[in-house]
This record gives C-alpha cells, structure tokens and sequence, in this order.
C-alpha cells in the first residue's frame, strides 16, 4: 500500500517517456543535433523508473532522482517555449512548421504545468506531508477497518 503513494509518478512518468519516444523518432527524420534532446529525456525518464521501481522494495520517501529527472524535463519544456516564442522551433523541432506553432506551446504549457505539480508533490511526500499517508497511518491504526 505504501508504494501508491508513488502513483502519479509512474503514470506521468510513462506519459513523458512515450511523448518524448515519439518526439524521438519523429526526429529521426530530420536528424539534427536537437535530436539528442528527446534521447536524453528518455535516459532521465528511465532513471526515473529505475528510481520508482525501487520503491517496491526500499520504501523510503526519498525520491532525489525522480525530483532532479522533473526538473530537467521542465527545463528543457520551458526552453522548447522559448525557441517557440523566438521563431527558431525548427531547430527544437524540426519536424514541426509554424501552423503546429500553437499546438506546440498547448503541449509544452500543459508539460510544464505537470512537472510544477509533480514537483510538488514530490516536496510533499519527502516531507511526509501527502495526504495519502495521512490516510494509510489512519488505516494502519485502526487496523484495516
């Protein structure tokens, strides 16, 4: 039950492995050095599962690689805005001409608005201040009834 805790981030984490697979291999076809990119979020994202993983067993709240991994991932999605807002997405993405322009910036606002969140709640749980805790504490004290 303790490893629920971790929930959200095996689902946002397999959201952002297979959005960036496929920023990857769409990539390919233009192949720039840009395209090293989405490969490096696949390494931070594996990381990141590696780290969750190991949850199942050594449940400690610590999640140090799973809060670094977010903060590149968002680093590199305010950076994707940023060549966006500059006219120079062709060199981010290649794969996308400017009528994608708004999509883009949809996809990298709602990208970082999720690793704000998961930041947080990363903050939350190493502090032991998740509300799921609060609810297996509850559960553990009352015995399971």
């Amino acid at each position: 039950m303790r490893f629920n805790r971790f929930l959200i981030f095996r689902y946002a984490t397999s959201l952002f492995f297979f959005t960036n697979l496929y920023w990857l291999l769409v990539s390919l076809a233009n192949w720039t050095i840009a395209a090293m990119v989405p490969l490096f979020l696949l390494v931070v994202d594996s990381a990141i599962i590696i780290e969750q993983t190991k949850k199942y067993w050594q449940p400690t709240n610590q999640l140090t690689i799973t809060k670094i991994g977010y903060w590149i991932q968002l680093s590199i999605t305010i950076c994707g805005i940023i060549f966006i807002l500059l006219g120079k997405q062709a060199w981010f993405f290649p794969f996308m001409n400017a009528a994608g322009r708004s999509l883009l910036l949809g996809v990298l606002g709602v990208g970082s608005l999720i690793c704000v969140y998961l930041e947080r709640k990363a903050w939350l749980i190493e502090n032991d201040r998740d509300k799921y805790l609060t609810y297996l504490q509850t559960f553990e004290t009352k015995g399971g009834k």
